[in-house]
This record gives structure tokens, sequence and C-alpha cells, in this order.
């Protein structure tokens, strides 16, 4: 059995509403680009060619905070987004899971939307971004929402956010050649897992359960970066009592987090994730359909670097579906 764990959709009722409250909506023309992202049709043509069983669905970027400032506006639209996301998984219950999100901008708001998602829709957990609005997620209006997903012993989606308004250098006003998202997210991502663990949530929470996108970014490929040069920081008093706080060695806490396999088919990045995180904190995800073939392109090369792993069969098969039907509780 294959279970994607990690794809995006922009339902048109969320589409519709957003395009009413944002002028020009950048994505309105979706259906035409993308239509896998719209119509769960031809997502079980691809799946039924390829060979997946099911997908769990999340909503695509853009995040809703990053668009939408104002508070009200963007916890309302948060819950429209549940809704249709629902909606659409329950046209194929048998092939597809939901996922809510939340408006990061409205805590308030989002904890009791969160729960609404998973009590009432029956979603299956909660998607945020690698920060708000451009602020580090560790921060204290955020912890009612990871205590909630602790209690409810449900996964916590995280997604990278970066803008091409972040410019790399000083004397630009903005990022070129996509960098800003060919390197920034998983950069975005490494920093969200890192301010999580320094800040105590996971040491507050250790059953939190975090899923990273893109096979836990920088992390598999800088572990010795992390565990030898922390402690020369440490050594030359450039981490306050950060290391010291802290209930385990550093490069464990990484190593709580779950991942999907979202590495566009990187044989050796499926190496490195694997070698770092192990075979139970790895979960088949595609990214889906956000390549030229409508997500046929990851789901095909993503499988072919699981595959080409050196690694008893039942590892593959925790990865493909058993640690998700263990997380998600199927």
């Amino acid at each position: 059995m294959k279970i994607d764990c990690f794809t995006h959709v922009m339902p048109k009722p969320y589409i519709e509403r957003l395009s009413a409250a944002l002028q020009d909506f950048y994505l309105g023309d979706l259906p035409n680009k993308i239509p896998e992202m719209v119509d769960i049709r031809p997502r079980l043509e691809m799946m039924d060619r390829l060979g997946v069983d099911r997908q769990v669905l999340t909503i695509a970027t853009p995040p809703i905070e990053e668009v939408v400032t104002d508070p009200t506006l963007a916890a309302e639209l948060a819950s429209v987004a549940n809704d249709a996301i629902a909606e659409m998984a329950a046209q194929r219950p048998d092939r597809f899971l939901a996922v809510g999100t939340i408006a990061m901008n409205n805590m308030d708001a989002a904890v009791r939307e969160a729960e609404r998602a998973i009590k009432q829709l029956g979603m299956k957990g909660i998607l945020i971004y690698s920060n708000c609005q451009g602020r580090a997620i560790d921060a204290p209006q955020f912890m009612p929402f990871y205590a909630l997903m602790a209690e409810l012993d449900l996964p916590i989606w995280l997604h990278p956010a970066r803008t091409p308004m972040r410019p790399d250098y000083v004397d630009e006003d903005h990022s070129k050649y996509a960098m800003w998202q060919i390197f920034g997210w998983p950069f975005e991502t490494s920093l969200a897992m890192t301010r999580l663990i320094f800040s105590g949530v996971l040491d507050r929470h250790p059953n939190l359960k975090i899923i990273t996108h893109h096979a836990g970014a920088m992390i598999p490929y800088f572990d010795k970066r992390i565990e030898y040069v922390y402690p020369l920081f440490e050594a030359l008093g450039q981490m306050g009592d950060a290391m010291s706080r802290l209930q385990k060695p550093l490069i464990e806490y990484y190593r709580m987090f779950y991942n999907d396999t979202a590495v566009m088919g990187s044989v050796g990045g499926m190496h490195a994730a694997y070698a770092f995180f192990g075979a139970d904190k790895l979960l088949f995800g595609t990214d889906t359909p956000f390549d030229t073939k409508g997500g046929a392109l990851f789901t095909s090369d993503t499988i072919f670097s699981i595959d080409a792993l050196p690694i008893p069969p039942a590892e593959k098969a925790a990865i493909y579906a058993g640690n998700l039907t263990r997380l998600l509780k199927l």
C-alpha cells in the first residue's frame, strides 16, 4: 500500500472566497493551470496509474496569514478552506484524507478552528507554516496550539513559507532566480525545527508529532555541523543557557520529527534522509501536484528513489504506508 502524506489542493470554494477578499488574487486561474489542484478526477487517474492507494490533502500556499492581514477575515478563510477540503476528501473517503489549516495571525480563533477541523470535520491533523508573517513560530502566542495538538495526538504538518519579496542581499529589494523557494524553503523549515527545539516545545510535549516537508530539509545533510559546531558556539559563550536547558543531546531532538520523502526523486537525498532519520520517521510524500505533469513526475520519481534504498521490504512498507497509518490511527 502507498499513502501519499503530503499533497496540495486549492478547492474552488476557497479560491472564490479568497479572490473576493483580495484584489487580483494571483492564483485565480489555477483550475486551468493545474486542474489536479481543484478536481479529484485527474488525481484519481494519476493515482491509479502509478499505484498510489490514498492521498492526504492539504491546502496549497500561500499561507492565509501572509495574504490576509486582517485577523478576523483570515480566520474566516481558514474555516472556508477546511470545509472545502473536507468536502473534497468526502467525495472519495476510500482514497483521500483531509488535513486542516489555521490562520496563524489569529491564534485564539486558530485553536478553536483546529479543534473544530479535527473533532467535527474528521480531519487528520493541521498544517501550519514555518513562520507567521516573517515571525518565528515559537512565540508565546502559539503555545496553546501545540498544547492542543499534543492533547489531540494528531500530527502537525510543517510547510515552509518564504516569498520573493524577502531579498537575499541587502542591496536588493527581492529574491532573484527563484532562490527564495528552491533554497529558501529548506532553510525556512530547518529554522522552524530548530526554534521549536530550543524554545522547549518538544520538551514540554515529547509526544508531539510534526511532519516536515522535503525530508527534513537541511538537517540530514548538516547533522554533523549541528552536532559539532553548536558546542563550539556554546564554549564561546554565544548560546546563553540554550544548550543547558535541553533535556537531551541537541541532535536527538531533530530525530523526533517525522518527515515526508518529497525530495523530487533524488536518490542521494533519500539515502541521506534515511541515514539520519531511519525508516520509522519517513513517510511517503510527493508534493503533488506541483510539477509539470500534475504530480505524476514527482510521484513516479519519489517511488523510484524509495525503491532504490537498499533496505528490507518491511522498512519500505513502513515508509509507504505503515508509519502514517499508525500516526493517523487509521
